[in-house]
């Protein structure tokens, strides 16, 4: 038995010893395994599908660049009669400094965020086994800069400016010669300027890659501070405003990597970059280690000059979000500009932007004395004053009105609270096109009021140097074409400005009245005497202020005591008393909001503002009217819409009949409604940015009813509202809200400015609110797969009576032999709102001849093409205005084809002697209607088969096929 025992525990004794001998064996082959494959732990990896591919719209064959790529979203009216400018953005001229050519607004691809995992720096190591295959994505398609972001064992040399990706996984991007060398400045487009940047170069390397002698674990971000950095104005629309766009998502656990070293601007925005940071900056140029990331990003996102593209960050940051960042670094106290009281002796505070070298106030002395007297207390900024960053801040925070000459020293908006107001003075010369580019577009973005000052002959030093005859004064142009230099020598570095006192006292007088004191007077006009700011139209209105949306029932459901009338809810005895804001300063829309005891009568177009508190907004005589129609400016459109009155009343308000308990939002759809363009730019966007913040808890109530337009877009309102539209034309009820809201918020052409929306609202909420009622599948137009026979789909929007394309059929063999499925986008097509929606939002690429059906751009995928052919007749300011422009907003790729003289079939109308296509503008001086049935309704496009099949070509492959060459 016990030997038994014994020969059975020295099986089991055996079968361990060979089980361990078995581990023993194999645990190397395991290691081996674990390592060389698949199943190792990585760090996130790239989602190479929300990457913009390439794409160079400098090389689209034969089209001429877009003249707005500037972002210019002027006003005109799409096959209707034109909406008077309103301009946003335009591309940046250089400040104080050698100009920035135009840098428009592109739509530069989204590189993706590298890992953001959490860390201080670690341990020093020398190992280069455990790490995971490289993923990187290079994006070269802006015309400000280069990015590529690599992510997984990526190293650096900061002597040798080399990154190194070590082992690239195979679906990742790499150069196919392995190298890319990248100038990491947002100036790409300026060939003098970068030939001054240190060029880092990438290296998709193997195992002849350094070793690490120092590794991280954060991610890192590579920029220059070279270029124009020292220059205020460069300081920020090149270097903090795209870092902060770049790295604000790391929330400070990011390494700061610096080529071109520049001590004195690191030293200047310490506060800053210790905020975006929680890391000592690295001179990258000095730096003889090889250090080792998880993540490395080579360049900054910039979008333009001053401002944020909200739909092209990838956090969706907008110049609001800046700004409140800046107010946090220098614990600024104000945000909003508020109206002083006047009645307690406040004088609200004007900053004046000094400069001394050129571009000076040459009269200084009196434009103060004049600004004293009208009764501002005045601050003067000089340039020594500037030397403390943080106490400036502080100064001009402080300030309602800044007022300066075109210079980097306006860059100091920044820091003004919002609603305050901007006057910038303009250089005699021309030169309001890039001043407003510089800081009167990006106002808007901000929050800010903007006035524009242009001196006339009389006001410029330089009447003192050149006779009235010189090119200075009858051909300005002249000056211009012999190139910046002579520019900059004499319109810039040459003059000073002696202002027109009694001028520029009108100019203040409006503000203080308009702009900062409370209770301002109904009848405001424009800034006296001061031209109007292409870029204010629209864009710079008064923020109003929010009705109290605590009176809503909890529940929201409207609560309608449908025949009960006063006396049962003593409608006049326990309501509170009303309080009412009206702004006026919007040459899009007047606006009021009232909340408390609010009654409306639709018959009589009467809105009643029962026992008015004493602190509100009041008229003078007791009355304000309305055309709630956001074409303000356009007086024979404005005829047509319906006037609301607006009635401060007391007991002699009818009594309600009809009680809710949600707030109303008035508006109409007369005007040009009946027109897809103007149906969004006029109606939907500017509702949506209105009503959405209540979630459908809010009654429409609609003058000019258009039965034809709420049935088609029936849909949409439904989802802003849960209650029936309420005719207010035919309306004999008397119903009382807690609040109402006469006019929409609009801000400008098919777009939503953030800094003005009450809830921040951008154009990328609005098409996802689209995409949500459509039930829209794509938020994205992604590479197709060449290998599986994939084609990516190109929506034609064809036209029938006028700009229609003349040989549709061979340009439609065009696309298809290039390799486009192609949609047709009749107009009968178009009838069926949702089904057409889900067409347009298959496409990657829309092409068609400027008109209302490119509204349908609303809902292409994001990093979808948008071709718009121009028609003949200067017409590619008003087109891009209309979709160029918004197209950024919206994240969408954009291409403007002007055709030439012989693509127009007006070459078989008139001789080419003629006017059409000699002397355009006296066409135009004729006035819209000429310009309409010549240019517009006149001339169809014969398409030059060669040319479009180049611009076609280079969209195909930039934009649309997969892994798209580095060149």
């Amino acid at each position: 038995m016990k030997k038994a025992m014994r020969k059975e525990s020295g099986k089991k004794l055996v079968g361990r010893a060979v089980a361990r001998a078995l581990v023993w064996l194999l645990l190397p082959v395991l290691v081996f395994v674990v390592l060389y494959s698949d199943h190792m732990p990585r760090v996130l990896q790239l989602q190479a599908t929300t990457l913009y591919p390439s794409f160079n719209s400098d090389l689209v064959g034969h089209a001429p660049p877009s003249p707005a790529s500037s972002e210019q979203t002027l006003g005109e009216a799409v096959d209707a009669p034109p909406s008077p400018a309103t301009s946003d953005q335009t591309p940046g001229a250089a400040v104080d400094a050698p100009p920035s050519p135009a840098s428009r607004d592109e739509t530069p691809g989204d590189v993706i965020s590298a890992n953001k995992s959490q860390g201080d720096i670690a341990r020093r190591q020398d190992t280069d086994v455990a790490a995971p295959r490289s993923k990187s994505i290079c994006d070269f398609s802006s015309e400000r800069m280069d990015i590529c972001a690599m992510q997984g064992d990526v190293r650096m040399h900061g002597k040798s400016a080399t990154v190194y990706v070590v082992s690239a996984s195979d679906e990742s991007y790499r150069a196919e010669n392995g190298t890319v060398k990248i100038h990491p400045y947002p100036r790409k487009s300026e060939e003098g300027t970068m030939q001054a940047i240190r060029e880092v170069t990438i290296r998709w390397s193997g195992l002849d890659a350094p070793r690490c002698t120092v590794t991280h674990d954060v991610p890192a971000v590579v920029f220059s501070t070279g270029g124009f950095l020292n220059n205020f104005f460069h300081a920020m629309t090149d270097g903090l405003i795209p870092l902060f766009n770049t790295v604000r998502e790391y929330d400070g656990r990011v390494q700061l990597v610096v080529t071109d070293y520049n001590h004195k601007w690191v030293d200047k925005f310490q506060d800053i970059l210790a905020a975006l940071s929680m890391y000592p900056v690295i001179d990258f140029d000095a730096d003889d280690k090889v250090r080792c990331f998880p993540s490395v990003h080579v360049g900054t996102e910039s979008h333009k000059e001053m401002g944020i593209i909200p739909s092209l960050s990838r956090k969706g940051y907008t110049m609001t979000d800046f700004r409140n960042f800046l107010r946090s670094v220098y614990s600024l106290k104000r945000e909003w500009a508020t109206p002083v009281n006047r009645t307690s002796g406040e004088r609200p505070r004007l900053l004046m932007v000094l400069r001394r070298n050129s571009r000076a106030f040459a009269n200084e002395a009196e434009a103060v004395a004049a600004a004293t007297d009208i009764g501002f207390e005045v601050v003067l900024g000089a340039p020594e004053a500037m030397g403390d960053m943080a106490r400036f801040a502080e100064v001009v925070n402080s300030c309602d009105v800044m007022v300066g000459v075109h210079g980097a020293g306006l860059t100091n908006l920044v820091f003004l609270p919002r609603n305050a107001t901007l006057v910038q003075v303009v250089p005699w010369g021309d030169m309001s096109w890039g001043a407003n580019a510089a800081f009167g577009a990006p106002s808007a973005d901000m929050g800010l009021r903007y006035v524009q000052y242009e001196p006339t002959a009389e006001e410029t030093t330089l009447k003192y140097i050149y006779p009235r005859d010189h090119a200075v004064f009858t051909d300005i142009a002249s000056i211009h074409r012999q190139g910046y230099g002579m520019t900059w020598a004499i319109f810039l570095n040459g003059q000073n400005i002696t202002l027109d006192i009694d001028r520029y006292r009108g100019v203040l007088q409006q503000i203080y009245h308009d702009s900062v004191m409370a209770n301002p007077s109904f009848n405001s006009v424009p800034v006296v005497e001061a031209p109007p700011s292409p870029a204010s139209t629209g864009e710079t209105p008064g923020d109003i202020l929010d009705a109290n949306r605590d009176l809503q029932n909890e529940k929201g459901h409207l609560a309608m005591k449908a025949g009960l009338d006063g006396s049962s809810i003593k409608s006049d005895v326990a309501a509170p008393r009303s309080k009412s804001v009206c702004d006026f300063s919007s040459e899009r829309m007047d606006i009021c909001t009232m909340q408390g005891d609010v009654r409306m009568h639709g018959k009589s177009a009467t809105v009643y503002v029962v026992s008015a508190s004493d602190d509100s907004y009041r008229p003078e005589n007791g009355t304000v009217k309305i055309h709630p129609y956001p074409r303000k400016s356009e007086e024979g459109t404005m005829q047509a819409i319906r006037e609301v009155t607006i009635r401060w009343s007391g007991l002699d308000a009818p009594r309600c009949t009809v009680t809710h308990d949600v707030p109303a939002v008035v508006f109409s759809t007369g005007g040009f409604l009946n027109n897809f363009f103007h149906a969004m730019t006029d109606g939907l966007i500017p509702l949506f940015n209105t009503v959405r913040e209540y979630d459908g808890r809010v009654q429409l109530v609609v003058t000019d009813y258009n039965h034809k337009w709420v049935d088609k877009f029936q849909d949409i309102l439904t989802a802003l509202s849960m209650y029936p539209v309420i005719d207010f034309d035919a309306d004999d009820k008397v119903r009382c809200f807690p609040s109402v809201h006469v006019g929409t918020e609009s801000h400008k052409e098919m777009g939503i400015i953030p800094a003005l929306s009450r809830k921040g609202y951008t154009m990328t909420d609005f098409r996802n609110f689209l995409r949500s009622v459509y039930s829209l599948k794509r938020e994205w137009a992604t590479p197709v797969n060449r290998t599986a026979g994939d084609r990516p789909r190109l929506l034609m929007v064809l036209r029938r009576k006028s700009r229609a394309f003349a040989n549709e059929a061979e340009a439609i063999a065009a696309a298809t032999d290039i390799g486009f499925e192609v949609v047709l986008g009749a107009p009968e097509a178009m009838s069926d709102m949702a089904r057409f929606a889900e067409v347009v939002n298959s496409c990657d690429v829309m092409v068609g001849v400027h008109g209302a059906g490119l509204t349908n751009l609303v809902f292409l995928p994001r990093n979808a093409t948008l071709v718009q052919v121009v028609p003949w007749g200067d017409m590619s300011w008003g087109a891009n205005a209309a979709f160029g422009a918004p197209s950024a907003d919206m994240g969408l790729r954009y291409v403007q084809y002007e055709p030439t003289a012989e693509e127009t079939t007006l070459k078989y109308i008139y001789p080419r002697d003629h006017a059409v296509f000699t002397d355009i503008a006296s066409i135009h001086r004729q006035g819209y209607g000429m310009t309409w049935a010549i240019f517009l309704n006149g001339q169809n496009i014969t398409l030059d088969i060669d040319r479009y099949r180049g611009v076609l070509q280079q969209i195909y492959h930039d934009s649309v096929m997969a892994n798209p060459s580095f060149n």
